[in-house]
């Protein structure tokens, strides 16, 4: 049997479109959720089976600490950078009102520590009830010379009448930053350049800056796309399917619209030159915070999940492969000589960062691959657009690399709008790549 007799048959009983979406991570889970949610705008049936072989958020997006604010190192707004957050901010809202009807209809969450299975997210998800999926205590970067506390005076501005704009971003001092992390030290350029009077800023400060619980954050999108499958038209579905794929053209026989959103897997499918990305792994450390609200970015993050958990990394790691993907997740054996390395590491970068988190209670041991971008005039940017495989075109997003949180609503509502439409322009050319 042929892809076109095959596809005909699975489309006899139904007129709604068959999307499959690959991967379980910000890209996928978002492209989900903007195609149901377009589709319901439209009054279009759509069929929708997101794909993945560790479930939602299994992979390195459920790894990573999610601190949302779209600024560069040196105070300046990224490429799309308030556009991007202002998509991510909306995705957020949208799965913290699922996870307020699925508490409504007494949906159950673990309560351990370590999480539980759930068969809808396919995964170990480490929620916990009454949790939220997202805060805004606000999102410090302390200058760690006096050349980046200049910088951030000449780029970011006193904004005290700006505080209630989106991501508004002002300087602070080495005293107000000392108030927000007490136990923070600055070398001692910044002080002196501080008490002599120069332009140096003790720090950036985004007030409305985000914190999110990743895992939690996926999880709980999942359950908006179930909401929104729910509301749509007839024969509208939202499933999940565990599987690892390694067979692109059986996909594009079952389905009328393929999207590939599957992170670093993609390097599995497609040789570099087609989807140039690189590889890079990561640990991160899950410690026990004690006297820190706001999250604090730099070389290595601190981002606290409440007052029982924060994350602190990562570690960069150049020589991952694809198989190391099946690896992300909580490092079950910490003992082994490359996970006490990493600890090690960790331990010693996260009390750089903020000397007090040296004595917190470690928690937990996470692993995860990212694929990152080539770069461009404008910055490291995301991949988006579509490969052809037999003469058939597949989607693709992928090399989001440390901004999948702030790229990955742009690019749900891009791919969506490609699915829909069948129509490669839906995709800015910044980012577009056919192949």
């Amino acid at each position: 049997m042929t892809w076109r007799a095959r596809r005909a048959t699975a489309r006899a009983t139904t007129d709604a479109t068959r999307v499959a979406v690959v991967g379980g991570g910000f890209a996928g889970v978002a492209a989900a959720f903007r195609t149901l949610e377009e589709a319901n705008a439209r009054g279009r049936a759509v069929e929708l089976t997101l794909i993945d072989g560790a479930g939602v958020g299994g992979g390195a997006s459920g790894v990573a600490a999610g601190l949302l604010h779209p600024y560069t190192p040196r105070g300046k707004t990224i490429w799309r950078g308030e556009e991007g957050a202002a998509r991510a901010r909306r995705l957020l809202d949208a799965a913290a009102r699922a996870e307020d009807a699925m508490d409504a209809m007494g949906a159950e969450r673990s309560d351990d520590a370590d999480g539980g299975w759930r068969d809808d997210a396919g995964r170990n998800t480490g929620e916990r009830r009454g949790e939220r999926v997202a805060s805004a205590p606000g999102i410090v970067r302390p200058a760690r010379s006096a050349k980046q506390g200049r910088d951030f005076a000449a780029n970011a501005g006193r904004g005290d009448d700006d505080d209630d704009a989106a991501f508004a971003v002002k300087r602070v001092t080495t005293d107000e930053v000392v108030a927000m992390c007490p136990g923070l030290e600055f070398t001692s350029d910044v002080i002196e350049a501080e008490r002599n009077g120069e332009a140096c800023a003790g720090g950036m400060f985004v007030p409305n800056g985000v914190v999110v619980d990743a895992p939690r954050y996926l999880t709980a999108l999942w359950d908006a796309c179930g909401i929104l499958a729910s509301r749509g038209a007839a024969g509208t579905r939202a499933t999940l399917r565990i599987a690892e794929i390694d067979d692109v053209k059986a996909l594009l026989d079952e389905f009328d619209q393929v999207a590939l959103c599957c992170g670093a897997g993609v390097a599995a499918l497609f040789d570099f030159e087609t989807i140039p990305v690189s590889l890079q792994g990561g640990h991160v450390l899950e410690l026990k915070p004690e006297g820190l609200s706001v999250g604090i970015l730099g070389t290595t993050y601190v981002a606290p999940l409440g007052d029982d958990r924060a994350m602190i990394g990562p570690t960069k790691e150049y020589d991952a492969t694809p198989e190391d993907c099946a690896r992300s997740g909580v490092v079950d054996d910490v003992d082994d000589e490359r996970s006490a390395r990493a600890i090690s590491e960790l331990r010693e970068l996260g009390a750089r960062a903020y000397p007090p988190c040296a004595n917190w209670e470690f928690l937990r041991l996470k692993y995860g691959v990212r694929a990152n971008p080539p770069r461009t005039h404008a910055g490291a940017l995301p991949l988006a657009g579509s490969v052809h495989v037999d003469g058939r075109r597949c989607w693709f997003a992928a090399g989001l690399g440390a901004r999948g949180l702030i790229y990955h609503g742009l690019l749900a509502d891009w791919l969506s709008s490609a699915i829909l439409d069948d129509d490669i322009n839906a995709i800015p050319v910044d980012v577009r790549r056919t192949c």
